[in-house]
C-alpha cells in the first residue's frame, strides 16, 4: 500500500510554480502564429469612408484574431476583416472588436461573426512551422 495520494501528487506536479493566470486559461481554440497572412480591415465607420487599413496579425484561430492597428478601434465596432495567404487564398470575414488587449500597442481582439471552419481547416492544412502561444 502506498503512502501518497495520487491526486495530491498530480496537484503538486501540475500546479507547482505556475502563475495563477496561466492556470485559468479557458481557450477552446488553437491559436496560430503565422507570417504568411496579410490582414486588413475595412468598414471602420462613417469618418473613414470604408477605407481599407492594413493591420499586423498577431495570432489567429477559427473564431477570431488578435491584431495590432495604427487606427484606434472601439469595443463592439463592426468591421470586415480580409485575410490573404501567400498562396493567394483569401478569406473575407465579418467581425467585431471584442476587447482592447493592449492600449499602448493598439492591440485588439477581433471575434468573427460565426465560426469559420473553412479557415480553421485551411490554417491546419497550410501550417508548416509550429509556434505555441
Amino acid at each position: 500500500m502506498n503512502d501518497f495520494d495520487e491526486n495530491d501528487e498530480l496537484d503538486v506536479l501540475f500546479n507547482a510554480n505556475f502563475p495563477e493566470d496561466l492556470l485559468k486559461n479557458h481557450r477552446i481554440a488553437t491559436r496560430f502564429i503565422r507570417a504568411d497572412i496579410e490582414a486588413s480591415v475595412s468598414d471602420l465607420g462613417f469618418f473613414y469612408g470604408g477605407k481599407v487599413f492594413v493591420v499586423n496579425l498577431i495570432d489567429i484561430t477559427s473564431k477570431g484574431v488578435l491584431i495590432e492597428s495604427e487606427k484606434k478601434l472601439k469595443i463592439n465596432q463592426k468591421l470586415t476583416l480580409t485575410l490573404k495567404f501567400k498562396t493567394g487564398k483569401t478569406f473575407v470575414i465579418k467581425a467585431k472588436v471584442v476587447r482592447i488587449a493592449d492600449n499602448t500597442n493598439n492591440r485588439y481582439g477581433i471575434k468573427f461573426d460565426r465560426y469559420n471552419n473553412e479557415l480553421g481547416e485551411y490554417l491546419l492544412e497550410t501550417q508548416t512551422k509550429l509556434v505555441f502561444k
